[in-house]
């Protein structure tokens, strides 16, 4: 059976997705390579020229740019278009994968820890090599990890990061240790394991803290 041209092939990809759902580039040449055996650059390539060849066609009306690369399907409702799922993309673009996580003082405020609702969120990832870069389409902050974040250790350096700001933001719990050692203690981390990353990658601000979080909890590192 013939394979379908590129532009079609595409056409039946996106709009196959949901409304809001982040729609890549870079997937689709994947999907390209995949189907048609091509090299990666030129999937990437023949894909970009498919979305762009769709849009100007109109075929899927519904289809909007959210920025270069990025696509999504909108829908009209009472209240206006509605846009993309931000919080899915950046899942997909910084955090997929287990390549990174969220920080900063929005995390702190999540947990408790600090009262004051931080304006803007601060994410770690893989994948930007930047020491902090504002994703500006997301309005949201990316910066790249002491060390290679992996399923094993991302929760490990989600908290020794928390440590590590905690002098910089306003820390007004009541018992901020014993909010801090509760985060040890729901993901199962190890403070020796704790104490082996954070002696290898972060200040000795930062041990301080850990040794106070494990003396709260009763633990000896």
């Amino acid at each position: 059976m013939p394979k379908l041209p590129y532009t079609q092939y595409v056409q039946n990809r996106v709009a196959a997705f949901g409304v809001g759902t982040p729609i890549l580039v870079r997937d689709l040449g994947t999907d390209i390579a995949a189907e048609y055996g091509m090299d990666e650059k030129k999937a990437n390539a023949a894909a970009a020229v498919a979305v762009k060849r769709i849009i100007e066609a109109g075929t899927i009306p519904e289809l909007r740019c959210f920025s270069k690369g990025i696509y999504y399907l909108a829908k009209q409702t009472v209240f206006g278009e509605t846009g993309i799922n931000k919080e899915l993309l950046i899942k997909i673009k910084y955090l997929k994968g287990d390549n990174g996580y969220e920080t900063g003082a929005t995390v702190m405020h999540k947990l408790g820890l600090i009262s004051l609702m931080p304006a803007e969120r601060t994410f770690v990832s893989n994948n930007t090599q930047n020491r902090a870069k504002r994703d500006e389409a997301l309005g949201i902050i990316v910066k790249a990890p002491k060390t290679a974040v992996t399923k094993d250790n991302c929760k490990y350096l989600q908290f020794l990061d928390l440590l590590n700001i905690y002098d910089e933001v306003p820390v007004d719990a009541d018992e901020p240790y014993a909010i801090l050692g509760g985060f040890v203690q729901t993901n199962a981390l190890d403070y020796g394991k704790l104490l082996n990353i954070a002696d290898r990658h972060y200040n000795n601000n930062t041990i301080i803290r850990l040794a106070h979080v494990a003396s709260h909890q009763g633990a000896r590192i």
